[in-house]
This record gives C-alpha cells, structure tokens and sequence, in this order.
C-alpha cells in the first residue's frame, strides 16, 4: 500500500505569549500535515483536532483551520520569580542534547542530572520534553552549571573505544551512569562525537565486566528471535502497536523492540531519528535500516537486520517476512541505525 501523507513526528507543545487566532489553510498539491504543521509552528495532532481529522491524509484544495501562534524554535520563557518551575525544551528535529546543553549554556553531564530517564543520549526523539534548568538554576544572566558540590570522580582506569561503541554501551559495560561517565572525561562536550582508539577515563567506583562486549549480540539475537514469532502476520498500514496479528512496518518493530526493553517512537520517520546513525556498509544483526521505496526523499519503510544479507520486516506484499537485502531493497536504503 503506497503511503499517501506522512506525517513526521513533531514539537507537541508549544509555548507562546499573545492571543492564538484562527486562520484558513488551503491544501496545495504536494502538501502534507507534517509540512503544514511545520511551516505554521503547530502539530499535526493539533491541526487534527482543530479540523477533526481522523487521519493523515489530506487533498488538495481541502480547506483547513489553523491556530498561529509563537516560533517553536524559541526556548520556553523563564518563569517568574514568584512561581519557580523548571524550565522545559521540547525536542526538534536535528537537535542533540549536546547541542541542546550548548544553547542553554549548560553542560551535556547537568542535562542528564537533570533528566535521570534519559540513558543512553542517541535516543531522543522529536516532541520529547525535557528539563534544561532546575529552578534555582534559572537566575538571569547566569550559565548552568553542575552543582560544585558534585566533585569531578576520581578515576581508576581507562577504556578505549572500539568499532559499535557508544557512551551509553561503555557506561553500561562498567556498572556506571553516563553521568558518571561524562564526569570523568569533562573534554567530552559532545557524546555523539567519540573516536575508535580515544581513550576515556572510568570513573573510579566502576566495576569491570568482561565479556559484556557481546551483550549487543544476545541482545540482537533475542529481538531477531522475538520478530520470527510473527512470520506470516498480514501487513496492515497503520496497525496498532497493541495487535499482533497484523502489522505496518514501524508497528512491528515497535512491538518486537518493546518486548526485548528497548522503547521506539511510533514511525519510521521517527524511529530513524534515534540510536546512532552507522554507515551502510556497516550494518550488523539488531541494526534497523531504513527505505525510501517512492524516491521522493521521504523515509517510509524499517526493517530489522538479520545479517548483512538478510532483512526480518512487515512489507506490504508479505506481511511479516524475512526478505534478501541485496536485491529489492539494497538501493532504496537511506540510513542505518543502532540502538543496542
């Protein structure tokens, strides 16, 4: 089933000062809601609900309503002193906590004191909130900075990084939080941008797991055994994440990730947005590779790597199936990414 309208995930919330005013949109050919949204600085689920839209698909010429309001680019307005709060960002495409942390003058190590859900900082996704400034951290004027009573930990031994790894995948492996981890090496401003050979330090109370290298691997092999599970469901475009005898593509791997601990937004558009991009060539079992099938530079397909030759997925002629990479699909590959 060709795919008419996607709509990519977005800002869901928005702050603003003045009164909000209805205004008419209407649809021109090659419109979309996630470009009409995007270029009016609203959501697409608030231009559904304004326009009691009950899906993504909009024609042109149809008439819709919109309700302006601020630049979704603008950081929220510092609360009044009367009624501390703290300050929230919601997360845009293209954005990275480092480059968050960057522009709210603080650092990558205080954004994730400050949002203790966020475990690995390659997974964040458009819409997700997230706090930049406790209150006291909010006086004008005055960077962000980690608590000075938060010494820098002393560390005990060094690591050096190697093909597949991440901050999250190291801290892990030695028993600390990529808090502690960013602590201990303060010349890592960014934690997308590490090295293969780059030495880091482990903080001092790490313990050393070996053989932990591999956990990717019993981790890819659990998810690649719970998606043979529903070999042979039909396909169904826009199934809910909630079914299991019927999929679209990003519902499957929803479903087969959640049930291995590992929580994906709702779309392949989305979806392409977490973990950590890898090139083509590189791609390993557990590794989601993504397709622009219609080659209009829009992302409408995800599948889950199996080996570098063989793809576990929800396509619309098979339904839940395993297919050839290297015939079909190698040359409407886009991107690749990692999330174990």
């Amino acid at each position: 089933m060709k795919k008419k309208v996607m709509a990519g995930a977005l800002v869901t919330s928005i702050m603003f000062s003045g009164q909000a005013y209805a205004s008419d949109y209407v649809v021109k050919s090659g419109d979309s809601l996630w470009k009409i949204a995007n270029n009016n600085q609203v959501s697409v689920s608030n231009i559904k609900s304004w326009n009691n839209l009950t899906s993504d698909l909009i024609y042109p010429g149809q008439n819709l309503v919109l309700k302006a309001g601020g630049s979704a680019s603008q950081p929220a307005p510092a609360p009044t002193p009367s009624q501390p709060t703290s300050k929230i960002y919601t997360i845009k495409a293209g954005d990275s906590l480092s480059m968050i942390a960057k522009v709210h003058q603080t650092t990558l190590a205080n954004l994730l004191k400050l949002n203790p859900s966020i475990n690995d900082v390659n997974r964040i996704y458009v819409g997700q909130k997230i706090i930049v400034a406790a209150p006291s951290d909010q006086t004008p004027g005055q960077p962000n900075t980690p608590s000075p009573s938060q010494p820098e930990q002393p560390t005990a031994n060094t690591y050096i990084i190697k093909s597949g790894d991440n901050l999250s995948s190291v801290a892990s492996r030695h028993g600390v939080t990529l808090n502690a981890l960013l602590s201990a090496n303060p010349s890592i401003k960014d934690a997308n941008r590490i090295s293969i050979g780059q030495v880091i330090n482990i903080p001092g109370n790490a313990t050393s797991n070996p053989g932990t290298d591999s956990a990717w691997e019993a981790k890819a092999d659990a998810i690649i055994e719970t998606g043979k599970k529903y070999l042979g469901a039909k396909y169904l475009y826009g199934a809910s994440t909630n079914r299991i005898d019927a999929f679209d593509c990003s519902s499957f791997t929803v479903r087969v990730f959640a049930e291995n601990g590992i929580n994906l937004p709702r779309t392949s558009v989305q979806q392409a947005n977490v973990g950590k991009e890898i090139p083509l060539s590189e791609i390993r079992k557990g590794d989601l590779v993504f397709f622009d099938t219609e080659g209009d530079g829009v992302i409408n397909h995800v599948s889950i790597v199996t080996d570098p030759n063989t793809l576990l997925h929800a396509a619309t002629s098979t339904g839940v199936a395993f297919s050839s990479y290297n015939t079909y699909w190698k040359p409407r590959a886009v991107k690749a990414i990692r999330v174990l």
